[in-house]
């Protein structure tokens, strides 16, 4: 039985919605013995920045306030 690169697709995409916002999708495939290898790798994660006390997810512009 032979399977098409894009028949895979529908298995990428549904490992990719069960991946967090913290992992993102490494995906390779081998020819040579037939095999798809995905895997979670952890983002570098650091959130410092905070608005009104709520820890900022995504990346968006923040104005800055200071004083001289």
């Amino acid at each position: 039985m032979s399977t098409k690169l894009n028949e895979l697709d529908g298995v990428i995409l549904d490992f990719e919605k069960n991946t967090d916002h913290k992992h993102e999708i490494d995906v390779s495939v081998d020819i040579q013995n037939a095999t798809l290898h995905m895997k979670r790798v952890k983002k570098p994660y650091i959130s410092l920045a905070t608005v009104d006390g709520k820890t900022i997810r995504k990346i968006k512009e923040i104005d800055v306030k200071y004083k001289k």
